[in-house]
């Protein structure tokens, strides 16, 4: 089975509401997991793979009515208010000035990447990393370190052209 893992970047974060629809698969995966963004933990799969039994499929959030009415609202939002659009168009700005603080900075980043709002870049060291992530959070910019060297944004489906340039001017600071 093609299984296809969107916790993190399903629900528009990357430009598309899911970013294996970027991946011009030939065919559509057997099995894509969910969760996160999405507000509720669940899966969508071709009929061939449904289980021929109840409940061999659990999950922290299963069956929870408070759940799915939140993501049913949450869904309704993001069509209603074109946020996935919103997500690709902000993220082109956001990879564009993360683009330019690796030209500005080559000894301190480099790497600059991304889909849609969900990007990365790398440090230099881990110390640069982690002394990075300390002064943007502490001037209000939430970001999060993956690996040893890298920071990654995974922000709200909300995240503006302002807060990106807001966010920048941190950086430069």
């Amino acid at each position: 089975a093609f299984v296809v893992d969107e916790v993190q970047t399903g629900v528009g974060t990357t430009g598309h509401m899911w970013a294996h629809e970027k991946w011009n698969l030939a065919d559509p995966p057997d099995i894509v997991t969910f969760a996160k963004k999405m507000q509720i933990a669940g899966y969508y799969l071709k009929s061939e793979f449904r289980p021929d039994k109840a409940n061999r499929v659990m999950n922290t959030w299963y069956g929870d009515v408070a759940r799915m009415v939140i993501a049913k609202e949450m869904l309704r939002v993001v069509k209603r208010d074109d946020l996935v659009t919103k997500a690709a168009e902000t993220g082109a700005i956001l990879q564009a000035g993360l683009k330019e603080l690796e030209a500005r900075y080559p000894s301190i980043v480099s790497k600059a990447r991304g889909e849609g709002t969900f990007c990365a870049i790398d440090c230099s060291s881990a110390k640069v990393q982690g002394k990075l992530i300390s002064e943007l959070q502490q001037v209000g910019v939430h970001t999060g370190g993956c690996g040893d060297l890298s920071i990654r944004f995974r922000p709200s489906l909300l995240l503006t052209p302002q807060h990106v340039h807001l966010a920048m001017a941190k950086f430069h600071e």
